[in-house]
């Protein structure tokens, strides 16, 4: 009986951690990590529903009302809390885990060594001084990346040494508890806990700038190991296996962000000598004006170099972006995001260049741009995307600067010599969005701002790159890009009329009515021909979109009749017998040359046979090739009327025209 019993526990016990394991692995996937958010969450909560249920409590109205006053807290913040402050957040989560920690050992540790064998005492008082230091360096890293606190290093008279007699004292503090009476190691607990606060302070004060993604994922994994001693102290193989995860992961990530830096993890902590930030700060912080004198200093340079922006922009045809701490400060995130949007439906190539440092915290980055729902495919890391800047057109800079500074390439001694950057100053034409042209965090002027190639236009970013977005939507495609488009209301009224003695039409949704975010008014002209008894179908290509359903999901949140989706396979062989297809930004999917021409990227793809029908209306932003490159021949077809414009506009006009009638 007790066998079972036992081998009942292991088993519920490897259950919860494979789950919390398939949570971790989730986060592999920037589309599955809430998922996986989720799964590690339900996992620690039948983590402690098993520790309750195995042990009891002796006061269950306490526990209770600690449960819904914590929970009814973590609920508060969370709705509260924005993308900018989520670094500082994750600190404070170090910093409460931390206090758990050494709580729950101080506990342990003063019911007396009698019940605790040699291994559990000692992980009791590591458990106590891990908790107690990453609770206080937890804190000036959230104070530090919440603006309280300075965000440069502060260094002490004789730093490291002042460190090394501090970590040495706490040494001396656990080996004396071992041994001491029990009538005096409160007094040595005490004095352990507040040696470990004062190591977490004077450790972390002199970590700043770039260095702070260490930091953070430093105390992730000093959280982690405080944990797993806990668990080794009251001997709960689940707290031990989470806070092993915990550390595991938290270890892992330091050395990814260290050598993102190019730089050893005891030279973060340990530095050679003071960093050379003190003087840069104090310039940037006595020069700092009122928002509306900075303004009103940078407004001649951004109307001298706006237009030339402009320009470059709508001129590119490869261009890259690259996101920074200014982005997430000015909560640009959104517009960018719309702004690559529409480079994309001008047929341009855009892709994100991230950084593993950008921002104040590991995937700081990703985390915004997923916000703002970036295509995950156009997220390229470092080492991938440096070698395409020499070929690229534009890049564009928001809000960045130390992790585009050539001076770390360059020049030696600085705080940043030897770090990897972005290698934007390659590019054709720089156009850097920034609130000024001041050194970023590390004090190091940079050299890629008086560069020939760059253009600076300082100032908010959110309030540059919307500007920069409306005057790219100014630019309408060239009518001589397609010979069918001489008189655009002449062709409007030529699909009105189509459409009209239409009695079967089927509609071809592609990525372009997602970038237009047009779903909503191609089902309500459906309705409205519906309405007029015509008969409308939906034709899916498996690939149209970004990811597999793409076109299903926005179609289904515009509350389109299921029953109206066709598949290919299933819906080709209807196109001869059609009246009218409407094309709402695709290309490659209806492009005969996949069947017609061979050696392109698309040949022997299957395409929706959409050249098959009596009249084809293309609603398309231009008449470019889509993504394949390959000019698309159903443009040229006498069948086809091309209505070139944003492809929300394009449906409205025909919405407004069909009621009209």
């Amino acid at each position: 009986m007790i066998e079972t019993y036992s081998a009942m526990n292991l088993f519920l016990d490897f259950s919860v951690i494979g789950i919390l394991i398939l949570g971790i692995w989730l986060f592999h996937w920037p589309h599955r990590a809430k998922f996986g958010n989720l799964t590690a969450a339900f996992a620690l909560a039948c983590a402690a529903a098993l520790i309750l249920y195995r042990n009891g409590t002796m006061y269950p109205g306490i526990m209770l009302l600690s449960l819904v006053v914590g929970s009814g807290a973590g609920y508060w913040v969370a709705r509260r809390i924005t993308m900018i402050q989520i670094p500082a957040m994750v600190a404070f989560q170090h910093g409460a885990g931390g206090v758990a920690a050494f709580c729950l050992s101080l506990a342990e540790l003063m019911r007396g060594s009698q019940h605790l064998g040699m291994v559990n005492e000692i992980s009791g008082l590591l458990g106590l001084a891990i908790g107690s230091l990453t609770f206080s360096g937890s804190m000036i890293a959230g104070g530090k990346l919440s603006n309280k606190l300075g965000q440069t290093p502060r260094i002490l008279p004789k730093h490291t040494w002042l460190v090394m007699i501090n970590l040495a004292a706490i040494i001396a503090l656990i080996i004396a508890s071992v041994y001491a009476p029990m009538g005096s190691r409160i007094f040595l607990y005490i004095s352990i806990i507040l040696l470990s606060i004062v190591f977490g302070i004077i450790f972390s004060i002199r970590i700043g700038g770039a260095d702070m993604p260490v930091l953070i994922s430093f105390l992730n994994a000093t959280a982690g190991v405080a944990a797993a001693f806990c668990g080794m102290i009251i001997e709960n193989k689940l707290l031990i296996s989470c806070g092993a995860t915990v550390a595991a992961s938290g270890s892992i990530l330091t050395h990814v962000m260290c050598r993102a830096m190019n730089r050893s993890l005891f030279r973060v902590f340990v530095p050679l000598e003071k960093p050379r930030l003190k003087p840069a700060v104090k310039t940037e912080q006595t020069q700092i004006a009122d928002p509306v004198e900075k303004q009103i200093l940078h407004q001649p340079i951004e109307k001298n170099n706006f237009q030339t922006a402009v320009e470059i922009a709508r001129n590119a045809n490869k261009i890259i972006i690259v996101p920074g701490y200014g982005m997430a400060v000015a909560q640009a995130q959104f517009e960018v995001i719309n702004f690559s949007n529409k480079l994309l439906a001008l047929g341009k190539e855009v892709k994100f260049a991230i950084h593993p440092v950008a921002g104040r915290m590991p995937g700081h980055m990703n985390v915004l741009l997923a916000e703002a729902g970036v295509d995950y495919d156009l997220l390229e890391e470092m080492d991938a995307i440096n070698p395409e800047f020499k070929n690229t057109d534009l890049s564009l800079v928001i809000g960045a600067c130390d992790v585009v500074n050539p001076a770390a390439i360059e020049t030696d001694g600085s705080p940043i010599s030897g770090m990897p950057i972005l290698l934007t100053h390659e590019s054709k034409h720089v156009v850097c969005c920034n609130l000024d042209d001041k050194p970023g965090y590390s004090g190091v002027e940079n050299p890629l701002y008086k560069n020939d190639n760059t253009i600076m236009l300082l100032g908010n970013a959110k309030e540059t790159v919307r500007q920069l977005l409306d005057n790219l939507s100014e630019i309408k495609p060239a009518v001589e890009e397609s010979s069918s488009q001489d008189n655009p209301k002449d062709h409007l009224d030529s699909a009105i009329t189509a459409l009209s003695s239409a009695r079967k039409i089927i509609i071809i949704p592609g990525y372009g009515m997602a970038l237009a975010q047009a779903q909503f008014k191609v089902v309500e002209l459906a309705s409205i021909l519906e309405s007029r008894g015509a008969q409308v179908k939906f034709a899916i290509h498996p690939v149209a979109g970004r990811m597999p359903g793409h076109m299903n999901v926005l179609l289904a949140e515009a509350e389109v009749d299921y029953d109206n989706l066709y598949e290919m396979d299933d819906i080709n062989p209807e196109f001869s017998q059609t009246d009218a297809v409407l094309v709402f930004g695709a290309c490659d999917v209806v492009n005969p040359a996949a069947m017609e021409t061979e050696g392109t990227p698309i040949s022997g793809m299957p395409i929706l046979l959409a050249h098959d029908a009596k009249t084809i209306i293309v609603c398309n932003f231009d008449a470019k090739p889509g993504y394949s490159g390959v000019e698309n021949t159903l443009y040229d077809n006498p069948k086809t009327i091309m209505l070139l414009d944003d492809a929300a506009a394009t449906a409205t006009n025909l919405i407004e025209a069909l009621k009209s009638m």
